[in-house]
């Protein structure tokens, strides 16, 4: 685990192989796993988690933050079962369950990995791994919509483009059997994971659906940088400006050098902060200010 100071970011880092592994997991059991991983022994394998910690890292809801509903998602962990490459020849699978026993001691959960797994969290190449911060996961409400955050984590790494063949990606999200419409797949994976992952997360990305002979066989992804915070304090920026100034802004005139400017445009939007400004128009003129003049971003 990598804690970057003043930023409440929690870095994770992944074996690719891992991220294209193939399993099924509930949500709250897939939220659950990343955040042990976070506390794992890269040497020995063990992991102790305070029951608060692993709430706060991933965002259950609140209403489960009882003992019981913990360990079943525990026991759900203990008893599934992952296909993964082979570290040393990716022709080849390997068959590998995620945790040993678990115990419950004194607000703590402690567990371990299984020894064949710890060769997937050696950071020895770099070029190997996928780092992205796991609070991004935390808003995301769709398992599929988290599987495809982190595969487009490793192309944005690699790319910013990869095509996936459609049966590649469903054995991946175990859905094989599933939404064979693809007018199906496209709504309750694809747009779903799009939607989530471009509202909540420090990517942005987007997909072409590519036809072979008639048939739809691959997903384009393309990936763009963006920044979850950079959206949430745009989206509270927001709602300040509109309960300071909405009183003063019916109907009545001030000069440019009486404006509120921060409520004018948005004209830039950097990555690494919100950066707003005013135009060349309104620098050199006066206007009348109205609910319905204001930019639509901030209605």
């Amino acid at each position: 685990m990598e804690k970057i100071a003043n930023s409440e970011q929690i870095i994770l880092t992944l074996h690719n192989n891992f991220i294209e592994a193939i399993y099924s997991l509930s949500l709250d059991a897939k939220k659950i796993l990343l955040s042990t991983f976070l506390h794992i022994d890269k040497k020995t394998g063990n992991i102790k988690i305070h029951r608060e910690d692993l709430i706060k890292e991933v965002g259950i809801d609140p209403r489960k933050y009882r003992k019981d509903h913990l360990k079943a998602i525990f026991k759900e962990l203990m008893t599934k079962v992952i296909e993964i490459k082979d570290l040393d020849n990716e022709k080849n699978w390997v068959l590998l369950q995620l945790l040993k026993k678990v115990e419950y001691k004194n607000g703590y959960f402690e567990t371990s990995i299984y020894p064949e797994l710890l060769p997937y969290f050696e950071e020895a190449q770099k070029r190997l791994f996928t780092r992205f911060n796991i609070q991004n996961i935390k808003p995301l409400t769709s398992i599929y919509a988290i599987r495809i955050y982190e595969l487009c984590k490793k192309i944005d790494k690699e790319s910013k483009h990869q095509e996936i063949p459609i049966q590649a990606l469903k054995r991946i999200l175990q859905i094989e059997n599933k939404y064979n419409q693809i007018s199906d797949f496209r709504k309750r994976v694809l747009e779903t994971a799009k939607k989530q992952i471009n509202k909540n997360t420090d990517i942005t990305i987007d997909y072409q659906l590519i036809k072979e002979r008639k048939k739809y066989t691959k997903i384009g992804f393309t990936i763009k940088d963006s920044s979850a915070q950079e959206k949430k304090d745009l989206k509270q920026l927001q709602k300040e400006l509109l309960k300071t100034y909405q009183g003063k802004m019916i109907n009545k005139k001030y000069s440019p050098t009486e404006l509120p400017w921060t409520v004018l445009d948005i004209a830039v939007y950097s990555k690494d902060y919100i950066k707003l400004t005013i135009t060349d128009k309104i620098r050199t003129s006066q206007i009348t200010l109205s609910l319905k003049t204001l930019p639509s971003i901030f209605l």
